[in-house]
C-alpha cells in the first residue's frame, strides 16, 4: 500500500505466491496471503506505516514492542522511546512510504519476519530525500497482538557512515 499523508491516498500492491525456503538448516515456509496470520501481520505493518506517515506517535506506540530496536539505513539506531520522539518531532518526517515488495515468514508461531523493498520520501532537516531500501522487520505476537520488535534496512549501494 502507498501511504501519502499529504494526499491521503492508498494504493494496493498485489502479492504473489512465494515458495518454501531453507534457513539455518530447517525448512521455514514462506506463507501466502491466504494464511490469516499473514493478513494479521501485514495489517499491523500497514498500521505502523500509516502512523509513521501521519507523524502520530500516539497511534504508533501500541504497535511497538517495549524492547524495539530500529536500525535505520544510515546506521543510526532507535529504541521505542527515541523512535516515538523521532516520529513526533519535526527534524525527520516520513512523507510517503510505499512497500514495493513484502513477504512474510514465520520463525515460530510468535515471530513473523517481514522482508521486502520499499520506496520512501523523507524530509530530514528541511531536506527532501527520496530513496528505496530493502528491509527486514521482526514482529512478535504479544497477548494476541502483533508488535513491531526489530527493524533493519539498507539502501542498495549505500554504506554506513
Amino acid at each position: 500500500m502507498l501511504y501519502d499523508h499529504a494526499m491521503m491516498k492508498t494504493t494496493h500492491v498485489g502479492f504473489g505466491l512465494v515458495a518454501a525456503t531453507m534457513w539455518a538448516g530447517a525448512a521455514i515456509a514462506v506463507e501466502t496471503v491466504t494464511d490469516p496470520r499473514v493478513a494479521s501481520v501485514l495489517a499491523a505493518d500497514d498500521a505502523r506505516i500509516a502512523a509513521m506517515t501521519a507523524a502520530d506517535p500516539a497511534a504508533l506506540a501500541p504497535l511497538l514492542a517495549p524492547d524495539l530496536r530500529y536500525s535505520h539505513s544510515d546506521g543510526s539506531v532507535d529504541t521505542k522511546d527515541s523512535f516515538l520522539k523521532l516520529i513526533g518531532g519535526k527534524a525527520t518526517r516520513y512523507v510517503a512510504y510505499k512497500p514495493v515488495e513484502r513477504g512474510v515468514r514465520f520463525a515460530s508461531p510468535e515471530i513473523a519476519l517481514v522482508h521486502g523493498r520499499a520506496e520512501v520520501v523523507l524530509e530530514k532537516n528541511d531536506k527532501r530525500i527520496e530513496t528505496t531500501f530493502v528491509f527486514l522487520a521482526v514482529w512478535r505476537l504479544e497477548e494476541g497482538q502483533w508488535r513491531f520488535l526489530e527493524w533493519q534496512s539498507s539502501r542498495p549501494g549505500a554504506t554506513a557512515k
